[in-house]
């Protein structure tokens, strides 16, 4: 293995060595940066996935809550045609003792 390869390889394989080297060349604060970031990006990753799941939670939450009002809803319209229906049937009963009564006495 010449120098070059064996160079070229250390700092592939190795990272101590790598800062090192970038160190001395002046990079090694940003090489440091960078990898602060990157372990910032992946916290925020993961903060963010667990966000998400608690979104969908929050959702599906939402959804059944939806189905319960949509069902009282349809149950609340169901009873007013009903009361609807029974004060139809109240005014033409009215109706007709009205017209009895108006057949009765003139």
């Amino acid at each position: 293995m010449t120098l070059k390869e064996e160079f070229l390889a250390l700092l592939e394989k190795d990272k101590e060595f790598r800062y090192a080297v970038v160190g001395l060349l002046g990079f090694e604060e940003i090489l440091r940066r960078l990898d602060k970031h990157e372990e910032e990006l992946v916290k925020l990753r993961e903060d963010l996935n667990r966000l998400g799941g608690n979104m969908l939670l929050g959702f599906k939450r939402h959804d059944e809550e939806l189905v319960k009002l949509r069902e009282e809803m349809n149950k609340l319209r169901e009873d007013m045609n009903k009361l609807r229906e029974d004060m139809l049937r109240g005014f033409e009963l009215m109706n007709r003792h009205l017209d009895a009564l108006g057949a009765r006495w003139g």
